[in-house]
């Protein structure tokens, strides 16, 4: 049983309302260690590695079973071994030069220094057009939101054509963007920025048609104009409610960079991984595919720590 504390001077005996105060916190604690606990768990890095054994685990017995029972079934699920080793030092064919090294394609073997070369020279060339169109569609998606906000004919109508280009398929719309603008970079960042623009617009848009009215009407009745209302009280307003939609905006703009490098561009992890695709490199395709996941990853964390810094004023 808890012992309620008293300041120096003051009577031994708890008053009603102290001993109502510790019952209540008791409560209050039953509550939140079986409801708040569980709605604000968050990812802790042990899980995550439990989580990466568990699943390595896995795919080890499936590879065993799979290669028991079909006669192609280690070039089909490969065992831990080969994906580590083969899957690894292949990449060194990604390398495309102008880093002091020599290329495969002048001689050099297959090697760990290599594969690092490729993986370093591609994954950034994937990074930058990822921030690149992410960015741009961020810079771009918050003000037209806030201003088709304004105006509820215009919010209806970018509404309804927001929402119909937000359901094209964004593989099918990936060689469009390379026929348009040439199999280059530059294709890689518009369409990254053309998926992710309307995810960013659409929320904005909703996020400020929800607010109360009293948020913007005070600010109204003391003549702050209509620039200094959105940058200066609506903005910092709908912040929390855009926090998910972000999120959202730059997992798709990683599904639009891997889909832009799928056709023709000659760079990327997209590309590397569309090559292991074609020669059925299995071992170098998983590899990719958890290069791919693990920098998404990264980048995701990033828009989550950058956005729960501006609106840490809600927590």
């Amino acid at each position: 049983m808890s012992k309620v504390s008293f300041p120096p001077g003051a009577s031994r005996r708890p008053s009603s309302d102290a001993v109502a105060d510790v019952a209540l916190n008791k409560v209050e604690g039953v509550r939140s260690s079986r409801f708040g606990v569980r709605l604000r768990t968050r990812a802790r890095g042990r899980a995550l590695v439990a989580g990466s054994l568990a699943g390595l685990v896995l795919w080890q017995v499936l590879a065993v079973i799979v290669g028991a029972v079909t006669a192609q079934g280690a070039q089909i699920v490969p065992p831990l071994p080969t994906i580590f080793t083969s899957g690894v030092t292949g990449l060194s064919h990604f390398y495309q030069g102008g880093l002091g090294p020599a290329t495969t394609i002048q001689g050099a073997p297959d090697s760990v220094g290599l594969a690092a070369l490729a993986v370093g020279q591609n994954g950034l060339v994937t990074l930058v057009r990822f921030w690149a169109g992410y960015l741009l569609a961020v810079g771009l998606g918050l003000p037209a939101g806030l201003l088709v906000a304004g105006a509820r004919p215009v919010r209806h109508a970018v509404g309804g054509v927001g929402g119909l280009l937000r359901m094209l398929p964004l593989l099918a719309m990936a060689p469009l963007f390379t026929l348009w603008f040439g199999a280059t970079g530059r294709a890689a960042v518009l369409f990254v920025t053309f998926g992710a623009f309307w995810v960013v617009l659409l929320a904005t848009s909703n996020a400020v048609a929800n607010l109360p009215s009293h948020v913007t009407d005070y600010p109204r009745t003391l003549g702050l104009g209509p620039v200094r209302l959105r940058t200066r009280v609506i903005l910092p307003a709908v912040l929390p409610q855009l926090r998910g939609a972000l999120m959202l905006a730059a997992g798709t703009a990683w599904a639009c960079v891997l889909a832009s490098e799928l056709y023709g561009i000659q760079s990327g992890l997209g590309w590397a991984l569309n090559q292991t695709l074609v020669y059925s490199l299995v071992d170098q395709m998983i590899v990719l595919a958890l290069l791919f996941a693990g920098l998404s990853l990264a980048s995701l964390r990033l828009v989550d720590a950058v956005t729960g810094h501006l609106t840490r004023w809600t927590e």
